[in-house]
């Protein structure tokens, strides 16, 4: 069903002034609705639009902040082929995009939290060309940066601490020689081992 909005935006101007002019004098909503074809709640939005005019005006341009421009689509694109979150300081840091790197990107370089659809649009040339290796190889731990920490625990003091302390370097190494051998096993030749392309439609 259309909405009220929808009503008011297909109802011709000459009928929308006529409603506002009979409404701010005084008639009823219910009977202008009626004689209009259209909603009371749509001859009240005519009647508040009238009266405040600002306030819609400020709606409407809240709305289309939240859009990208072609712009902004284009500079989005230019960045996910020459860098990787990493690069861009995004948490967590990795080396492939994924569809949250790329709002917190576009909120980073234009303020603007755009729509999941929008977002997949910028990003799909991205996810139908880079394949996701689903077994990827181990990396060599290192101390994280503040900005890599979930934003919970980095909050914590004695966490920031810890992770940056020799008994933690001492576990993630020996956990990266475990991880490494076991993925040495899996893959003899030494070569990452490709899955399906797109990543499941999240991770690029």
């Amino acid at each position: 069903m259309p909405s009220d909005q929808a009503k008011t935006k297909r109802l011709p101007k000459e009928s929308r002034d006529e409603i506002t002019r009979r409404v701010l004098a005084g008639e009823k909503c219910c009977k202008l609705a009626a004689e209009f074809g259209v909603s009371p709640t749509c001859v009240s939005q005519i009647k508040l639009t009238a009266l405040d005019p600002e306030r819609f005006r400020l709606k409407a341009e809240s709305k289309l902040s939240l859009k990208l421009t072609q712009k902004q689509i284009d500079q989005l694109k230019q960045v996910f082929e020459t860098s990787t979150p990493d690069d861009n300081g995004l948490i967590p840091a990795r080396d492939r995009w994924t569809l949250d790197h790329g709002f917190q990107l576009a909120r980073k370089l234009f303020n603007k939290k755009p729509s999941v659809r929008a977002m997949k649009e910028c990003m799909k040339e991205l996810l139908a060309r880079r394949p996701f290796y689903g077994d990827p190889k181990p990396k060599p731990p290192r101390i994280p940066r503040i900005e890599e920490i979930d934003p919970e625990f980095a909050k914590d003091p004695s966490y920031v601490a810890y992770v940056r302390s020799p008994i933690y370097q001492k576990i993630a190494q020996r956990e990266y020689e475990m991880a490494l051998a076991d993925w040495e096993r899996r893959n003899p030749n030494g070569e990452e081992s490709p899955g399906i392309s797109g990543s499941g439609g999240q991770c690029l």
